[in-house]
């Protein structure tokens, strides 16, 4: 069973532990395969700002992940995925599928009719992890020199 553990930043070596099991993304994202704390920080400033929720994920006693969330996207003021992340040893077990599907239920209790997540053109995996649930390219940009696809799905 998944259960959610707010993400606070007493608990930033174990949201480092997560993010720095994933270099690949990393170097996509930020530029660098290993995240320090002042990356970490500044991730907790910008969520912050963007009024996202963040949240471990935890399975068993097992924390297996990070997902953070908004309910009014900054571009397109609707409920988004800031981020999924699972940790490399729990990775191709199904976890961001059944972790997705939990956060999916939420937002139906919630009467949430679409979701929307951004995910960086040149991270094909995720591009293929989200259009495999169902997600649809609407958009596209370019911000901070990355190009961004814009994808949602409905909730139903």
């Amino acid at each position: 069973m998944l259960t959610l553990v707010k993400n606070e930043i007493d608990k930033i070596s174990l949201e480092k532990e997560i993010m720095n099991s994933n270099t690949e993304y990393n170097l996509i994202a930020y530029g660098k395969e290993i995240l320090e704390n002042e990356d970490i920080l500044e991730i907790f400033k910008e969520s912050e700002l963007l009024q996202v929720e963040r949240y471990f994920v935890k399975k068993d006693n097992e924390f297996i992940g990070i997902i953070d969330f908004g309910m009014s996207s900054p571009r397109h003021n609707q409920p988004w995925i800031s981020l999924l992340a699972v940790h490399k040893k729990y990775q191709n077990l199904g976890y961001a599928t059944e972790i997705f599907k939990f956060y999916e239920r939420l937002m139906r209790n919630k009467q949430v009719k679409f979701i929307q997540i951004a995910v960086h053109s040149t991270n094909r995996r995720a591009l293929h992890f989200w259009t495999s649930l169902g997600f649809t390219k609407f958009d596209e940009r370019t911000y901070e020199g990355q190009v961004f696809f814009s994808l949602e799905k409905e909730v139903g």
